[in-house]
C-alpha cells in the first residue's frame, strides 16, 4: 500500500536532517544508503554539473559527488516541501549555506529546488529514485541580456 502524505512528509524531513549530519562525510556517507535506491538517478539543471547531460546514476557515484568537496560543506535549511502521494512526487525548497571546512566560515548562500521521484523497495520501505535538481543562479546569458538592457 502506498504510503500517505504525512507518512512521506515525514520521511522528507528525516531525510533532510540525515542528509544534513551524514552525507558530506566519506565515513558516515554509506548512512544515506536508507534513502536511495541502488539506481538512483541524479538530473542536474545546472550548468555546473553539465546539465541534464551530466546525470549521476548509481547510489555509489551519487556518494562519491557527495564526498567530492571536502574544503567545503553545506546545511539546508527546509522552507517547504509539496507531496503529490499519488504520483509518489516530492518538492523541496531548500535555503542552503556552503560554509568552509575547518573554519565554518560562510562562503555562499543560495536556494535548490530538488524534485524527488520516490518509490517503494522490496521492503515496502521508502526510496528516492530520481532528483531532478535546480539551484538559484544566474546564467551568463541572463547577465548578458541584462547588460544590453541597461546599456539601451
Amino acid at each position: 500500500m502506498k504510503p500517505g502524505y504525512e507518512e512521506i512528509m515525514s520521511w522528507m524531513k528525516d531525510y533532510f536532517s540525515a542528509y544534513n549530519a551524514y552525507a558530506q562525510s566519506p565515513e558516515t556517507v554509506n548512512r544515506m544508503s536508507d534513502y536511495f535506491t541502488p539506481d538512483v538517478r541524479f538530473v542536474p539543471f545546472v550548468s555546473a554539473f553539465g546539465g541534464p547531460e551530466g546525470a549521476v546514476t548509481g547510489r555509489d557515484d551519487f556518494f562519491r559527488m557527495f564526498t567530492s568537496h571536502p574544503t567545503v560543506y553545506e546545511q539546508f535549511d527546509v522552507e517547504d516541501i509539496a507531496v503529490d502521494e499519488k504520483r509518489m512526487v516530492t518538492t523541496a525548497l531548500l535555503k542552503v549555506v556552503l560554509y568552509e571546512s575547518g573554519s565554518d566560515r560562510i562562503l555562499v548562500r543560495k536556494h535548490y529546488l530538488p524534485r524527488y521521484q520516490l518509490v517503494l523497495d522490496e521492503k515496502n520501505r521508502l526510496k528516492i529514485s530520481e532528483i531532478l535538481f535546480f539551484w538559484e543562479a544566474t546564467p551568463p546569458e541572463v547577465d548578458e541580456a541584462y547588460a544590453i538592457e541597461k546599456a539601451e
